[in-house]
């Protein structure tokens, strides 16, 4: 039998995933060419929603989150009118760093290949 609680929190994630990113593209579209939200996380009480946002180029990431974080009342109250929920969860903003990771990854595994001596038969 599956847990009534276990879906919820993932599609309430969705949902404002979905309506912050379409905020943001219809009301601040000169922000949409370097700012993305890349995930929403919620625990199972829906009072939280940690918001992953993707920032490029890296000398805007600071300024754009601090911007978000001062709007993180009117996202709020966005939400609030927009969707059907109990609690109006409260919204921290992070960075997500996983595409530095991933170029990281692709530029130490260019390094190796370039390294490596090749075996042609």
């Amino acid at each position: 039998m599956r847990k009534e609680g276990s879906y919820r929190p993932k599609r309430v994630s969705h949902l404002i995933q979905q309506e912050i990113s379409l905020y943001l593209i219809n009301e601040l579209p000169e922000m949409t060419g370097f700012l993305t939200v890349t995930g929403v996380e919620m625990p199972a009480d829906l009072k939280t929603a940690r918001i992953s946002v993707s920032v490029f180029p890296q000398d805007r990431r600071q300024p754009v989150l601090k911007l978000l974080e001062k709007a993180a009342p009117h996202f709020r109250r966005l939400l609030a009118s927009r969707l059907n929920l109990r609690y109006n969860p409260e919204l921290i903003f992070i960075l997500d760093t996983s595409a530095d990771q991933e170029e990281k990854i692709d530029r130490l595994l260019e390094s190796v290949k370039k390294n490596e001596p090749s075996n042609k038969s």
